[in-house]
């Protein structure tokens, strides 16, 4: 059903999705027929003398194709064959027959609908009036022999269909009305818009005065009712969901489930189109809504007036896991169902906030999935009809739109979905419309690298080998450097190392050039020396107006042929394949070293990862070697924060605990002569002495327990005190954290380890290093010296500027302000740093140059730094660590709680889950509990399954079982931590409980033979009918990590129950019986009476 105004003109498609609508609007209607294979609008028939009309509808009766309903101002209804005109009868070519249902009170008829189960049912609305109701229900059966044209042809019998049930019974009406009326209801209001349910004959939708949508039940005469408050002006029924209506009132769209009618699913307007460039009008109406039949959720609105028509997508869609640069901190996050696109949190209407119970989510993300219009036309719009399609699969949706003038035009908007599926093995699936295409992440053409094809063949020269089949040295030294004092984390200098972590994820970011010599100069090895990182940005900006001029001059077609090639790079660099070919290259929890080398040689530009890993190498050396616990603190797995600011210790041991305490010697010694256990580089690794370190020798003196400075002083004392001396000028009160956190940067302080690192950055060429160096420490004349010994001019140039800032002179304010200005223009970071601490002489502020390496600024920081501004400095760099997920900042933090914040936003930036994971390994739960490392755990796991990578997965839990089981034997975690789920469980027959004892009943009892839920006895042995006992898991994992003790762990204690007869017993019993020598074997089960077989499933 349409409204029309006296001019306005209104669409109606054909009710069975033919290839005919009509066009109505003043005193006119006309019929069309839209040839869809030639593309024309073709003119069946009209009438013209319908005075008054102001609302039509179309019946869909197979009988009849061309009946309608006309509601006229004066509130009769008049039905009429639209065709009629072309068919004459007796001789005599007339407008055609009439049937009328009149009213008895003169009103404005406002809405018509027929229904589409059974057509013979008409429902009119009316304006309300005094008296009389306003909602009329017809059966215009009687009327159809009236409004029959001649045929030409009459068959021999006609057909008698019958009607769908269950039919709508004639109330109480009164003797002077209608007998076609069967029922008449809301007496006191005004009808605005009608609409059957389809598929039903007595369920009718309403809307009423403009305040409600109500659902009337016509099964009784007394109909029940039920009301919702909305303002409705139109009505829609989605014909592939019936029970999903659509209503607008006013400016707003409201979309119902009529099972669920408290509530709507949700509310939207044009202006939560904004995103899509909407630009809502102030006083808008939402004119017509309508769904379309070949889309599922696609709904299509157009405003009064308006020059375009909008469609909104109402299916679901999943949940994205957090927005960009926002973390999940917990796993309270789950995975939930998002509307798309409209369940916005600015909805037009207090509705579209509120949700039945079985609806509500708890909206933490927005996903806007789909939204889109027609093209704006050149006239206002007064109508649209979407055109149904034959096609099974069309790719465009199309809309007939009509405006105030009555000129048609077809329009086709190609909206076809899109899908996208990424695999777990890395392939990208885009399909569109009837077509789809995949592209592979790798070509595997042979059986994946299993671990023992990519082991780690470490050599008496710390060789690595490579899955790439090379072999390379690792360029870890004891994190002091070579010979020089100074570190060397990595075979490549990192002065001049921008603090950039690589992004892998969120691939529309990296603007892939379509050419290919374009993509290999721009993923081209970097230069990490600051000398060259000048030419580097030239290079880059070079490439960057290469690829301008290339698009510009590539045609169009070159570029669509390109444009497949591009997304397979895409899909080539994405993390999933680095996690992969990482895995595949030895990449995970046994080797650290082999990780920092593997990183280093994958992608240069991921330096921040591979120093990291570099630091994890060194800080172990530096830590556990031989213990990591003295004086009651657990140094492992700590950062510099740690050491400057303290930690809690462990607390102190019970004297009655039976303990294995080795002096510091004799551990030394058994560390040193342990070579299967350690690392490549001769490190010891956390799972090198299982057994061993039950309870370390906290330190030979037992006084020191619980003291922290002790414990520093001692952790010092086993290096080269000589290396760790400070400048005697600055004041301090904690030298020994202060000496030990700049050991942890592997760093030096002292005089002659400086010089000579001085001298090597000039042989390679790192003159603004070295001179930056020496300007810290205060040896101007040879900065000046070393500069003017470079070959670069600029260094020349910079001579005269650093001569005029030494100290000892006047500096003018004008010198001071064109230094400023001359910082802001320098590109090398270590010119920048040199000059702003000759200015300002605040160290703060040299410290904020980001573009110095992290562990640099952090021995600045260590080296000239007070006690209090020190402390703020490094929680500043703990906050930005964390907020930008630089995965170097855990030099800072350590593997700690803070640490797995910072590994977090690492993850939400990169989506490296398989870094998060391992880190996470090495201290939880060994540690500490945290919920997001147990989800990076579980996301690699079954990353590795996906991948068919089952050994490498199987690798890695045993790399973590071993840390776990240490951390069991050391007494970080209890002895009845499972670190794998338990296979079976023991049920009692009787309260069908675990026969698990609690820890507290199974230290007492070493074999209970009744069940600890309720008392019960526990079965017999069918062989030798002893009870059976069952030894609880607590008493047997202590007995076997008690190295002292002759417990064995043999099959005398195991139990067998067969699977089929419910019999069992000892497993030396029953095996002995099926399988026992000579006679003494058997067949079927030693219950009598048993026929069972039970030793053929053994």
């Amino acid at each position: 059903m349409v409204s029309t105004a006296q001019t306005e003109k209104q669409i109606l498609w054909h009710p069975r999705w033919q290839n005919k609508f009509v066009v109505g609007g003043g005193s006119q209607m006309s019929m069309y027929e839209w040839a869809a294979e030639l593309s024309e609008i073709r003119h069946l028939s009209s009438q013209s003398d319908l005075s008054f009309m102001k609302c039509f509808a179309w019946s869909p009766d197979p009988a009849f194709d061309d009946l309608f309903a006309v509601g006229l101002v004066p509130g009769r209804v008049e039905l009429i064959r639209l065709e009629s005109t072309r068919v004459a009868r007796n001789n005599v070519l007339s407008s055609g027959p009439v049937a009328t249902l009149p009213v008895r009170n003169s009103r404005s008829c406002n809405a018509l609908a027929f229904c589409p189960a059974d057509p013979n049912y008409l429902a009119v609305g009316l304006d309300k009036v005094r008296g009389d109701p306003s909602l009329v229900i017809w059966d215009v059966q009687s009327c159809l022999p009236a409004l029959s044209l001649p045929r030409a042809t009459v068959p021999e019998s006609e057909t008698v269909i019958s009607r769908p049930q269950p039919r709508i019974p004639r109330a109480d009406v009164g003797p002077r009305t209608d007998a076609r009326i069967l029922q008449q209801h809301a007496p006191t209001e005004v009808v605005s818009a009608l609409s059957f349910l389809p598929q039903s004959t007595h369920l009718l939708l309403a809307g009423m005065s403009a305040r409600w949508l109500r659902l009337f039940d016509l099964r009784s005469p007394t109909s029940a009712t039920t009301n919702v408050a909305s303002k409705v002006s139109g009505i829609a029924i989605n014909p592939m969901d019936p029970h999903q209506v659509a209503c607008c009132g006013d400016n707003t769209v409201t979309v119902w489930d009529i099972r669920r009618l408290l509530h709507p699913l949700l509310t939207f307007a044009e202006k939560d189109a904004v995103a899509d460039g909407a630009r809502p009008r102030p006083g808008s109406i939402v004119h017509h809504v309508e769904f379309s039949s070949t889309r599922r959720g696609m709904l299509a609105v157009m405003e009064k007036d308006s020059t375009y028509v909008r469609f909104w997508d109402l299916r679901r869609s999943n949940v994205t896991d957090g927005l960009d640069g926002e973390r999940s901190h917990d796993s309270s996050q789950s995975r939930v169902q998002r509307r798309s696109w409209t369940n916005l949190p600015w909805t037009a209407s207090a509705y579209g906030a509120k949700q039945g119970e079985s609806e509500h989510h708890d909206i933490t993300a927005i996903v806007l999935a789909d939204t889109r219009r027609t093209k704006h036309f050149s006239k206002s719009l007064s109508s649209f009809a979407l055109v149904p399609n034959s096609r099974p699969f069309s790719i465009t949706t199309e809309v007939m739109v009509v405006n105030k003038e009555g000129d048609l035009e077809l329009y086709a908007l190609h909206d076809t979905p899109k899908q996208t599926a990424w695999s777990s093995r890395g392939d990208l699936a885009i399909g569109g419309g009837l077509s789809y295409k995949i592209f592979p992440g790798f070509q595997e053409e042979h059986a994946p690298f299993q671990p023992s094809d990519a082991a780690l063949n470490h050599g008496d020269d710390g060789s690595v080998f490579h899955g790439r089949g090379k072999q390379s040295n690792l360029p870890l030294t004891s994190g002091r450097g070579t010979g020089d004092g100074l570190p060397a984390f990595s075979t490549d200098s990192v002065g001049g190392r921008l603090p950039t972590s690589e992004i892998f994820s969120s691939a529309s970011f990296r603007n892939y050039p379509l050419d290919a010599s374009i993509v290999s100069t721009v993923t081209s090895r970097a230069d990490h020396s600051v000398e060259r990182s000048t030419q580097r940005q030239v290079s880059r900006e070079e490439v960057k107006s290469k690829v301008q001029r290339t698009n510009v001059d590539k045609s169009s077609s070159r570029n669509r042929k390109n444009a497949p090639r591009a997304i397979q790079q895409i899909v080539e660099d994405d993390i999933s394949m680095t996690m992969r070919s990482r895995a595949m290259r030895g990449y995970g929890i046994g080797s650290v070293a082999h990780n920092a080398e593997l990183v280093q040689d994958e992608s240069p530009s991921a330096n921040g990862l591979s120093e990291l890993w570099a630091w994890i190498q060194y800080s172990r050396e530096f830590f556990c070697n031989p213990t990591p616990r003295l004086s009651g603190y657990d140094f492992s797995n700590q950062g510099i924060q740690g050491i400057w600011d303290g930690f809690s210790s462990h607390p102190r041991p019970s004297e009655n605990k039976s303990s294995v305490s080795l002096p510091v010697e004799l551990l030394s010694t058994s560390l040193s002569t342990t070579a299967t256990g350690s690392d490549p580089s001769g490190v010891p690794s956390p799972t090198s002495f299982p057994g061993m370190l039950r309870t370390l020798s906290e330190t030979s003196d037992e006084g020191s327990y619980g003291n922290f400075d002790a414990a520093v002083d001692h952790l010092l004392s086993r290096k080269d005190p000589g290396r760790l001396s400070l400048s005697p000028s600055l004041h301090t009160d904690k030298r020994k954290q202060r000496q030990c956190a700049i050991h942890l940067c592997g760093w030096s302080s002292r005089d002659e380890d400086l010089s000579t690192a001085i001298e090597k950055w000039e042989k390679d060429g790192q003159h603004s290093r070295a001179a930056c160096w020496l300007v810290f420490l205060k040896q101007y004349t040879k900065a000046l010296e070393l500069l003017m010994r470079s070959k670069d001019e600029t260094h020349h140039l910079m001579t005269g500027t650093l001569a005029a800032l030494v100290p000892g002179g006047h500096k003018s304010s004008e010198l001071r302000e064109h230094t400023e200005r001359l910082i802001v223009r320098l590109q090398d970071p270590y010119f920048r740093a040199m000059l702003t601490q000759m200015t300002s002489k605040d160290w703060s502020e040299v410290l904020e140059e980001e573009a110095l390496p992290l562990r640099e600024r952090l021995a600045i920081a260590f080296q000239f730094l007070e006690d209090r501004a020190l402390s703020l400095y490094l929680h500043r760099t703990v906050e930005r660590v964390c907020a930008g997920g630089d995965i170097e900042g855990l030099i800072v933090t350590g593997l700690t709680p803070s640490g797995m914040d910072v590994l977090q936003t690492y993850v939400d930036r990169t989506g490296d889950v398989q870094t998060a994971a391992i880190i996470s390994s090495y201290v939880c739960p060994a540690r500490f509990q945290d919920a997001r490392a147990e989800r990076w755990l579980e996301a690699y796991r079954d990353l590795l399954d996906g991948f068919k990578l089952f050994h490498h997965r199987v690798n890695f839990d045993i790399a973590r079982g071993q840390i776990l089981q240490e951390a069991v034997e050391k007494g970080d975690l209890p002895p009845t931590f499972e670190w794998a789920p338990r296979q079976i469980l023991i049920r009692c027959n009787y309260c069908s409980k675990s026969i698990h004892p609690p820890v507290t009943d199974a230290v007492g009892k070493s074999r209970p033979t009744v069940c600890p839920n309720c008392g019960r006895a526990l079965p017999r042995c069918c062989v030798c009918l002893m009870t059976l006992s069952i030894v609880p898991d607590v008493n047997r994992d202590a007995d076997l990590l008690n190295s002292r003790s002759t417990y064995k762990d043999t099959i005398e204690d195991a139990i067998i129950i067969c699977q089929t007869c419910r019999h069992g017993g000892h497993a030396s019993h029953i095996l002995d019986w099926f399988f026992g020598e000579g006679a003494r074997s058997h067949g079927t089960c030693p219950v009598a009476g048993c026929d069972c077989r039970c030793g053929n499933a053994l």
